[in-house]
């Protein structure tokens, strides 16, 4: 069970303080709101809420200490999840 749409959301909720507040009130809906499938959104549902809250929060720690020194590809791909907002 691995779709595009699942990995490019489970990234989305790593970095997207808000999209990660929606999803916490209501993951089932906000999962199949984003293109999930029924089974995958029961799955995005009994995630480890407290392990998402502390990935996302290393990854922010990360993101901040090496935020200046960007590859172009990574430069890349923060300018293509920036669209999906």
């Amino acid at each position: 069970m691995s779709s595009a749409a699942l990995e490019t959301y489970l990234a989305r909720l790593y970095t997207d303080d808000a999209l990660r507040t929606a999803f916490l009130l209501d993951p089932r809906a906000q999962a199949l709101l984003h293109g999930l499938s029924p089974q995958e959104a029961e799955a995005m549902a009994a995630m480890d809420r407290v392990g998402l809250q502390m990935a996302a929060a290393s990854y922010r720690t990360k993101r901040a200490a090496h935020g200046s020194r960007a590859s172009p590809a990574q430069r890349w791909w923060r300018r293509l999840l920036a669209a999906w907002t």
